[in-house]
């Protein structure tokens, strides 16, 4: 199975052909680096030597360093704010 991602530039928030990226969300496996600004608030993974670091980000914070380390982040799950169904009033 082929997975089309020739849409997305890593972490830089703007499609390749220069146009910024609309407000839907990003797909899983989607990849930033530590210092760009989060692009999907969700569950982030990245690989560390033999160890895998899990962590939360919020939509427009800062992706973390690790160790001072720029880190390769992929998108494992969206976040659980996002999913929920707002209730009728």
């Amino acid at each position: 199975m082929k997975i089309d991602s020739s849409l997305y530039h890593y972490g830089s928030g703007f499609n390749v052909d220069g146009s910024q990226e609309g407000e839907s969300r990003k797909p899983l496996g989607y990849t930033q680096y530590s210092g760009t600004i989060c692009q999907q608030s969700g569950v982030w993974s990245a690989a560390i030597n033999a160890m895998t670091e899990v962590v939360s980000v919020e939509k427009g914070s800062v992706m973390p360093y690790h160790s001072g380390q720029t880190l390769n982040w992929h998108l494992l799950d969206y976040s659980v704010s996002e999913n929920l169904i707002p209730k009728s009033v």
